[in-house]
């Protein structure tokens, strides 16, 4: 694959999952701001803890591509890449291992907090927590 390909692709990846990444993080906020309708699942705690290793693996490709491997920019990211590497594989993993309890907590605390799940779409999609059950029918409150 020639240098200017790799440069697109890698820019591509990196705006691709800086997007996931906003997107997956607007559900967490909303937990943390406690909002009258909350989505929440498992695959969010795996996507908010390893999403930091994937938009850096991407930072550093492009960086790589971008400016080449003899470049100041990416001699100095390479200094501490291991050590950043070593931890957010590290994050990545606790994220993949505490899913499942965390999404365990996570419903009982909103359940305990008076908040109530709407209907789902498949056993796959996310669960829907609302203040009222009437939020549940507001397609324009759900997509918000």
């Amino acid at each position: 694959m020639p240098r200017w390909d790799k440069i697109i692709v890698s820019i591509f990846f990196l705006i691709l999952f800086i997007v996931i990444g906003i997107l997956v993080y607007g559900y967490t906020i909303s937990l943390f701001l406690m909002e009258d309708i909350i989505i929440f699942s498992e695959p969010i705690v795996m996507l908010t803890l390893g999403v930091p290793l994937v938009i850096y693996t991407c930072f550093a490709m492009t960086i790589e591509f971008f400016l080449g491997v003899k470049s100041i920019v990416f001699m100095s990211l390479m200094t501490f890449n291991k050590l950043i590497m070593r931890y957010l594989v590290y994050l990545g993993l606790a994220g993949v291992l505490l899913s499942f309890p965390i999404s365990f907590v996570v419903n009982i605390f909103l359940l305990d907090e008076g908040y109530k799940t709407c209907d789902k779409i498949s056993w796959l999609s996310p669960t829907t927590y609302v203040k009222e059950l009437s939020f549940c029918n507001n397609k324009k409150a759900l997509n918000k």
